[in-house]
């Protein structure tokens, strides 16, 4: 063979090694930025849920000029709110308190805190589930007259529909930067007959456990 074929194999063979080389690192570059560079947001569920009490003990009273003053709602209630890491390599840190708002007919009646402040580590495709248990006689909550009407008729049935607002803070791996987050909950709950601070009430008697929306 002559000196001139060796060479030109030689240079092939070399050329060979070296798309092969960077093909490989082409594939591991593309892995990384899905794995590193894709990431998925935490999704919110709302586990469990005990509605124990929620009541109307006087009705709206009327003010001067035509005005109402707020309604008074006794409640008790216990939720069980999940916050997992989809991502099945980056991690999640979950950077300040993380909060619930509870809203009936759209309106606010208690804020409540499901985490302080705080800095907790979620593992890849692990949840955290935080437990809490919310009760009044009397917290002040606006209601017109047809969410009155609509309030009626539900405890009537023995069946509410509230929702659940959570919001919270995050920082995901790989990331400089926090993220605040803010997710809608809707719930539907019967009354419960067992102590609400003791016994929860799976969702799933009516619903699912509850996937939350975000809102921003």
């Amino acid at each position: 063979m002559a000196k001139g074929d060796d060479v030109k194999d030689c240079l092939a063979c070399c050329l060979a090694l070296f798309m092969f080389a960077a093909a490989i690192l082409l594939v591991i570059l593309i892995v990384l930025v899905l794995v590193y560079g894709c990431v998925d947001p935490v999704e919110v569920t709302v586990e469990e849920a005990s509605l124990g009490r929620l009541a109307l003990p006087a009705p709206p009273a009327a003010g001067r000029n035509g005005t109402t003053s707020p309604a008074s709602l006794a409640y008790n209630l216990s939720l069980a709110v999940s916050v997992r890491n989809p991502n099945w390599a980056n991690r999640v840190w979950r950077t300040a308190p993380l909060d619930a708002e509870l809203r009936l007919a759209g309106t606010p009646f208690a804020v409540v805190r499901l985490a302080g402040a705080e800095e907790e580590l979620i593992r890849p495709e692990r949840s955290a589930v935080y437990r809490v248990v919310a009760a009044a006689e009397s917290a002040a909550v606006a209601l017109g007259s047809d969410e009155q009407a609509e309030f009626a008729r539900e405890s009537g049935v023995g069946l509410f529909r509230l929702e659940l607002v959570v919001s919270g803070e995050l920082k995901y791996q790989g990331e400089s930067y926090r993220r605040s987050f803010t997710v809608r909950c809707p719930l539907k709950l019967p009354l419960s007959t067992a102590p609400t601070a003791v016994a929860f009430a799976r969702v799933e008697r009516t619903l699912p456990p509850q996937e939350c929306v975000y809102v921003n």
